[in-house]
């Protein structure tokens, strides 16, 4: 119903205006309209009255929403954006607009965290991915593991843009282990590396039954030089050590021996 209005005539007792009883009627009538909309009819009662907010921003350090019961949770709370506040929605799951997905299990949303009751984090999406979007220019998603006191932490990211790099990174199989660093040093443990898998310097000789000194790169020891005599691998210390420029032999390979050095 629309607002009735009283006509109260161009001028005092001029005879023009709504009749008392009339205007009586139109003023029952609005409030009648108020008293259904924000009550039962006859008592104003807007604690139990249901109503759908439109455009409505809630304050959270001045709002606290509580006694959500899981059923009231139907569907999604949509666009929703919340931004320094506390609210506590049960285990149904919740879509939280376009800036948040959706979450299954949560117990509560805070500024900057998000609990779960079993202690871990579930992302339950369609494709099975999370994704940790860059910020459209320099920046790239990143995901930071602090250490248990979040005074230091380690950041894993992506390949720059310019790379131009879309793979995929499979965990080591196994045991508990660590990852192996390209600049870090790190000793390797069982592990097979084939002869021909290795990136080196080879460096090629014929034994003559008298030569046991060979020329490798300043630098090399015997723990990153490998060596071979007619395909067998020797021993590094007992069968030639290195020392500066100079392999040595423990004793000379005989004549016509193929003699492998490889630098690694």
């Amino acid at each position: 119903m629309a607002k009735q209005i009283i006509n109260i005539g161009s001028s005092a007792d001029d005879g023009t205006g709504t009749t008392i009883r009339a205007g009586g009627d139109l003023i029952n009538d609005n409030f009648n309209e108020i008293y259904t909309e924000l009550g039962n009819g006859s008592a104003l009662a807007i604690a139990s009255k249901t109503q759908t907010l439109t455009n409505k921003t809630i304050n959270g350090p001045d709002n606290t929403i509580t006694n959500i019961a899981n059923a009231s949770l139907a569907g999604s709370i949509a666009n929703a954006k919340l931004a320094n506040s506390s609210v506590t929605i049960g285990s149904t799951a919740v879509a939280l607009g376009a800036t948040v997905t959706t979450f299954s299990g949560i117990t509560s949303v805070q500024t900057e965290t998000l609990t779960n009751a079993s202690g871990n984090l579930l992302v339950a999406s369609a494709t099975n991915i999370t994704e940790f979007r860059g910020n459209g220019s320099s920046v790239e998603g990143q995901i930071k593991l602090n250490c248990h006191d979040n005074s230091h932490g380690q950041t894993i990211k992506p390949q720059p843009h310019s790379a131009s790099i879309t793979n995929t990174m499979l965990l080591p199989q196994g045991g508990n282990s660590t990852l192996v660093s390209e600049i870090a040093t790190q000793t390797l443990t069982n592990k097979t590396i084939g002869v021909g898998q290795v990136t080196c310097n080879t460096r090629n000789a014929t034994g003559d039954g008298s030569t046991v000194a060979f020329t490798v790169t300043s630098g090399m020891t015997v723990n990153n030089v490998l060596v071979f005599v007619n395909g067998v691998f020797q021993r590094p210390t007992t069968d030639y050590s290195v020392s500066g420029t100079t392999l040595t032999f423990g004793s000379a390979p005989i004549a016509a021996d193929v003699i492998t050095i490889k630098e690694l």
